[in-house]
């Protein structure tokens, strides 16, 4: 019993010597320019609602649940992928005279919740396979469609840009010409069709400097160009930057830094909000060598990756926090969900809910955080 409770002292001790260490790092970020802009919690994670039980068995109840489980940590805004999808479903069982909506009925849970819902765009188009004219013929068609149907919702906050495309540098003309011209097409008609509501994008960068992968590696003033030039232009209202391309775990908080510096002050440069989305997935490898041998394997990616642990999203989450106004997430699916759909099952994704379940609620309790959305 006693050997029981040396053993939760010492972890208590270990996880507040990495909050000090956060913290002491954070005031240094604070001394540069760059305050505490945000609680250090995450507010959404992406969910990509795909699986068969999701789309054609749930009941309310069933997604009540589902999302009740991301309130009961603090997540206040819904970032939905697969929508367009969703919403093709919903009106061909419409024309057949079946009246399920998936997408209706989480817009109806965020209302009654007072969340906000982020709804992906579709992938029309890309650079080298389609012309900008049809990229953006197809996403208008969609943007009116899509708010007709659901924009009465006072849950519809906005749109979600869905291209993760390779970072571009400035030097390449035409990519970056083809881009611009998309989103801020799409955006415009964003604003048009629902002046309220915004549209976000998440794009990542790479801490490759060797090439290894064979991307060119960029330096964080050459992202900053870009993005400040790519923003003003385009008119994209928030930006939620991945805090690591590679999702590689060997990777340290003091390499993310000049990048996060980079691109927040593009996002100032161009009046663009700068979110950070804090991965809480990543591979468990200690260096390239071991990435390059579990590739050659070809192993499942779940084989070899696992959720942050909790005392290392604690520092990544508390650095982001000196950045950003606001923290999503991807990695909450599949790493942590506490109630996975059948095939989704991994271990520990009980465990990983409930380490930051606890450290949701002692933070907010620490530091009297609002867990109310700050859009």
């Amino acid at each position: 019993m006693l050997g029981t409770h040396v053993t939760h002292l010492l972890a208590l001790l270990i996880v507040s010597s990495l909050y000090a260490i956060a913290s002491i790092g954070c005031q240094k970020e604070k001394e540069s320019g760059n305050g505490l802009m945000t609680a250090p919690l995450i507010r959404s994670t992406l969910w990509y609602i795909a699986h068969d039980q999701i789309r054609t068995v749930w009941q309310k109840e069933d997604f009540a649940r589902e999302i009740q489980y991301q309130i009961d940590i603090g997540f206040d805004l819904l970032w939905l992928l697969n929508t367009p999808t969703l919403m093709e479903e919903a009106l061909t069982a419409e024309a057949q005279g079946n009246a399920r909506d998936v997408l209706e009925i989480i817009f109806q849970i965020a209302d009654e919740n007072n969340m906000h819902v982020l709804v992906d765009l579709p992938k029309a188009g890309w650079y080298g396979k389609t012309i900008s004219e049809q990229a953006i013929n197809l996403s208008k068609t969609h943007i009116r469609k899509f708010f007709e149907r659901y924009g009465s919702h006072p849950s519809f906050y906005g749109w979600y840009l869905n291209y993760e495309i390779n970072p571009i540098c400035p030097s390449e003309q035409d990519e970056s010409r083809f881009w611009r011209q998309v989103w801020r097409t799409i955006v415009a008609e964003c604003h048009r069709v629902a002046p309220k509501t915004v549209v976000a994008i998440s794009p990542f960068f790479l801490l490759d400097k060797e090439g290894l992968r064979g991307f060119r590696y960029l330096e964080p003033q050459e992202y900053e160009k870009w993005w400040s030039t790519t923003l003003a232009e385009t008119k994209i209202d928030i930006l939620m930057l991945q805090d690591s391309g590679e999702h590689l775990r060997f990777f340290t908080l003091d390499q993310r830094k000049p990048f996060f510096a980079a691109f927040a002050r593009a996002c100032r440069r161009a009046a663009t909000r700068f979110w950070i989305n804090v991965e809480t997935g990543e591979e468990d490898v200690n260096d390239w060598g071991e990435h390059f041998t579990n590739v050659a394997k070809r192993h499942k990616p779940w084989d070899y990756w696992r959720f942050t642990p909790i005392a290392w999203l604690e520092q990544k989450l508390h650095l982001a926090a000196c950045y950003a106004e606001n923290i999503v997430n991807w990695g909450y699916y599949p790493f942590m969900t506490p109630d996975p759909l059948p095939g989704r099952e991994l271990p520990g994704q009980q465990a990983a809910y409930g380490a930051y379940k606890v450290y949701f609620n002692r933070t907010v309790k620490r530091k009297s955080y609002s867990n109310k959305y700050s859009g």
